[in-house]
């Protein structure tokens, strides 16, 4: 009887546990006076959240909402605050607001009073028909291209003036210059304090200082086609005078506007941006899926941590123009933007942004996931931005589809990082000196990994370098002293510059079955008066160039084969397979400490083995079986190896469903970088079930263990937290 009683206490407690979680509605015609059913929906987020505690699901109901999404509440690990579109409707949350109201002002320009323009004036945007419109400026975007620059060279200047010719003869006191350096390694933005029509003063920057020591009008940089740089005008009501412009006249409220016809714009089809965030995350165990956000950015602020955003769009999260008193060259601004730990970005679609697409900020998160993203049109600043941009440790960067952005294509420097399965191309389109994959390092090892990535099609403009020489659109880049970086299994092609740029004190960079095709030159290296040492290019192949290093020390270079010819089934059409008599085939030697496997009497050279896997990248890629991206199981003739924990801090077990078939075997563990740290010889004893290896003093990040016999031998990754 006791335990009976005992029982049916368990199942009350279980009941009234799971009856707490509910689904709550929302709906444009709702009202928050009804009780958040599906026939009796809430009027507003706010109202939802106040009444949701973890376990429960927001089902937001189709439609517009200008509500800024605000979650102050925290879900569980078990239990996740859920807000979620409902089944086959499409939910929009806009940060922006609808126009009427229009009245002739002159000409082709239109006016509308009344216009509350709140939101801080370097995050002003004005869209018509849901396109972005150019602030009012000189000279005019004549071609309606944003990567175009429509600029005016600069003849000269100083730390607080630029000198160029003909300047329209208006007072642009108070507005905005924007500048590219000669070889447009960055860009800058100032208040202009006077003007004639040669001359334009501004608020100043400090040349002594980097980024302005190198990107100032006088620094010349040679027979460059813009040898002082580029620049251009705006936000001045008297430059108003082009299709698709506009200005915000504050002290008046008003808004003026001329559309692309010249035709005065239907009412409520322009809107302008009313807030910088369109949703804030800012409890834990948060889930957002399913919902389309215009205008404004995602945030995820610090100490918000485990939280996910799934299969949401996000278009023109983050438009505007460069702080005015920025001292460094780059933004802290995206569409996401992330600082809390533990966060999940998955089969997201992110569309057009001045600055990032994913910011995952260093200094705050950690562990993070940006998976199956599409991620386009990022950095019309052209300035250090990129789609995804994180210098956050254990950053995993998988499947991701990346194109059209104005400098890096992807920008990863923490430590312990993986990126893997990418397609990334298109970069460098404003801005030059960079990479389709990008990075800069420290004094530290950052024991990533970079693998089985498409990394192509980047010719940065031709403004941006001399005449006759080759544009720096590099393909994987480790700039000035990156270190401790295994790369391979990637495919390098049709860059401008070089496939591999590595630059000052690299260290510790292994590149292993790569390949580059049609890059500028396979490798190129400026020292610059470093040490560069105990670096690897084994069992690469490229088509054109040389491995440059500066001294026959820098680098070990092994069965890395520079022809040309075509070895390669048909790159054109993105097979990358060693062709049949190929001579990459069965010529590549085991390297010690990195497992492949390979058909035939050895490996191929590349990253392809003729008889594998055609790997592909991006949101649909095709994994290589080689190295998949679990972490935790493999599975090798029906004996089953799994690690954890994993991530593991203190004590990793090794367990084996047949642990027969391993007797007699050897464990080893190594770095990521194929340095042995941990050695086991289980000769003539028996194996168990599970084997617990102590890893305390291990380093924190990315290691390898290798279970060998004279059969077959099994690795797999763990991290070490």
């Amino acid at each position: 009887m006791i335990i009976k009683k005992l029982q049916l206490a368990v199942l009350l407690f279980l009941l009234s546990f799971f009856s707490k979680a509910q689904n709550i509605y929302v709906a444009t015609n709702g009202n928050d006076n009804n009780n958040g059913t599906i026939n009796s929906p809430y009027k507003t987020f706010n109202k939802a959240v106040s009444v949701m505690t973890a376990g429960d699901v927001c089902i937001i109901r189709g439609g517009v909402y200008e509500e800024e999404l605000v979650i102050n509440k925290n879900g569980t690990a078990s239990n996740y605050l859920t807000f979620k579109a409902a089944t086959n409707e499409t939910v929009e949350i806009r940060a922006t607001t609808k126009v009427a109201g229009w009245e002739l002002h002159s000409g082709n320009i239109y006016k509308a009073t009344g216009i509350n323009m709140t939101i801080p004036s370097r995050f002003r945007a004005v869209y018509h028909n849901e396109n972005y419109m150019d602030l009012a400026r000189w000279p005019n975007n004549t071609d309606n291209n944003r990567w175009t620059l429509n600029s005016q060279l600069a003849t000269g200047g100083g730390p607080s003036h630029f000198l160029a010719n003909n300047i329209p003869n208006i007072d642009w006191t108070g507005g905005l210059v924007y500048y590219l350096a000669p070889h447009s390694g960055t860009s800058w933005t100032r208040t202009i304090t006077s003007s004639t029509t040669n001359k334009i003063n501004h608020a100043g920057v400090n040349i002594t200082n980097w980024p302005f020591s190198n990107h100032h009008p006088q620094h010349s940089e040679g027979n460059i086609a813009n040898p002082h740089g580029q620049l251009y005008l705006f936000n001045k009501l008297e430059a108003l005078d082009h299709a698709r412009e506009w200005y915000y006249d504050s002290a008046n409220q008003t808004l003026y506007f001329q559309s692309a016809t010249g035709a005065m714009p239907a009412a409520n089809s322009v809107e302008y941006a009313v807030r910088k965030n369109t949703a804030k995350l800012n409890g834990d165990y948060i889930k957002i899926e399913g919902l389309t956000f215009f205008g404004g950015s995602i945030l995820i602020p610090n100490g918000a941590d485990n939280n996910q955003v799934i299969n949401c769009k996000v278009t023109h999260g983050s438009e505007g123009h460069d702080d005015l008193t920025n001292t460094s060259a780059q933004v802290g601004e995206a569409s996401i933007e992330v600082l809390g730990d533990n966060t999940l970005i998955k089969n997201c679609i992110i569309n057009h942004s001045s600055t990032n697409g994913i910011l995952i900020a260093g200094w705050a998160a950690a562990n993070c996931t940006i998976e199956g993203n599409t991620i386009s049109n990022m950095d019309y600043l052209g300035i250090h931005a990129a789609p995804i941009r994180t210098s956050a440790d254990g950053t995993n960067v998988l499947k991701n589809t990346i194109f059209n952005t104005g400098r890096d294509g992807m920008y990863v420097a923490g430590s312990n990082c993986i990126i893997a399965y990418n397609d990334i191309s298109a970069s460098q389109k404003i801005n030059s000196d960079s990479g389709v994959f990008y990075t800069v390092g420290n004094a530290n090892l950052k024991n990533s990994e970079i693998h089985h990535n498409w990394i192509h099609d980047a010719t940065a403009p031709s403004y941006s370098h001399n005449p006759g020489s080759t544009s720096k659109a590099a393909g994987i880049y480790l700039d000035n002293d990156s270190k401790g970086y295994l790369v391979h299994h990637n495919v390098v092609w049709n860059v401008s510059w070089s496939g591999y740029q590595v630059n000052w004190n690299n260290t510790n960079l292994n590149f292993y079955h790569n390949t580059i095709w049609n890059a500028g030159r396979a490798m190129d290296s400026w020292v610059n008066g470093h040490v560069q040492e105990s670096n690897k290019i084994y069992n690469n192949y490229a088509n054109t160039g040389t491995w440059h290093t500066e001294t026959a020390t820098d680098f070990d270079i092994q069965n890395s084969p520079i022809f040309t010819g075509s070895p390669l089934e048909d790159p054109t059409n993105l097979n990358f397979m060693p062709k049949a008599g190929s001579a990459l085939i069965d010529q590549a030697p085991a390297i010690p400490g990195f497992f492949k496997s390979f058909t035939g009497s050895a490996a191929d050279i590349g990253a392809y083995e003729r008889g594998g896997t055609a790997w592909t990248a991006g949101i649909n890629a095709i994994e290589d079986n080689e190295v998949t991206l679990s972490i935790d199981t493999a599975t090798i003739e029906n004996s089953e190896l799994r690690l954890f924990p994993n991530p593991v801090v203190n004590v990793l077990t090794l367990n084996f469903t047949n642990s027969d078939s391993y007797e007699n075997a050897n464990i080893i563990i190594y770095s990521l970088l194929g340095h042995k740290i941990i050695s086991i010889n289980n000769k003539n004893r028996p194996f168990q079930d599970n084997i617990n290896i102590p890893v305390t003093n291990l380093s924190p990040g990315i290691y390898l263990v290798t279970i060998s016999t004279i059969n077959k031998t099994i690795t797999k990754k763990f991290i070490k937290r």
